[in-house]
């Protein structure tokens, strides 16, 4: 439980959303905000430090089967929960990352409008790693010719699925990789990732 001398909701969310935007800037880079975290001492602490910074009572917020993780960010941020069409940002626990849930969030979520394309949602994704998977190239906006990533299949098939899904920029949406540990990788909308897999159907 988070108390007045542990996670701050002024120096730790401003030092979390500096992360966020690195993270977004530099794609394919590795950040971290297990500092942040860690003073939560909460299952899932760096989606919760996440949704604490970004959520207020006018964001809507979708978690995908995990309630009580639901509750926690309701009660420490006053975010709105909401349907996946509906969230500013998802939370996705470990425990829900399956290609099939996948691909119905992607299907689901808001991308924005050509002429409101900051009316998308950002999906936070928790991995159990972000190195040690099959070696990827990215490429687009922030990197410097292409950069090669290792990102484990749970979280790689969720830039495969959305770059398969063809939006038109600049509608899209953000996805942010944590861990446990609280590492963490963005990969903008712009972002395209080399050699996609063809996963079964």
């Amino acid at each position: 439980m988070i108390t007045e001398n542990q996670f701050d909701m002024v120096f730790d969310c401003q030092q979390v959303f500096k992360a966020l935007m690195n993270a977004l800037a530099r794609p394919g880079k590795i950040f971290s905000i297990s500092e942040n975290a860690e003073k939560i001492g909460e299952k899932n602490a760096p989606l919760i430090a996440a949704g604490l910074t970004l959520l207020d009572n006018w964001k809507k917020f979708f978690v995908c089967d995990a309630p009580q993780l639901q509750e926690k960010l309701h009660e420490m941020s006053y975010g709105q929960p909401g349907t996946v069409a509906e969230a500013d940002y998802i939370f996705m626990p470990k425990e829900s990352t399956s290609l099939s849930v996948c691909r119905q969030i992607l299907s689901q979520a808001k991308i924005g409008t050509l002429a409101e394309p900051h009316k998308s949602a950002a999906v936070f994704v928790m991995t159990d790693s972000l190195e040690g998977g099959e070696e990827r190239e990215l490429s687009g906006p922030g990197i410097d010719g292409t950069i090669r990533i290792t990102l484990p299949d749970e979280g790689r098939m969720w830039i495969e699925e959305r770059q398969k899904m063809e939006f038109e920029f600049p509608c899209g949406l953000e996805l942010y990789f944590v861990t446990p540990q609280g590492d963490l990788m963005g990969v903008p909308r712009k972002t395209r990732i080399g050699g996609v897999s063809k996963w079964d159907m």
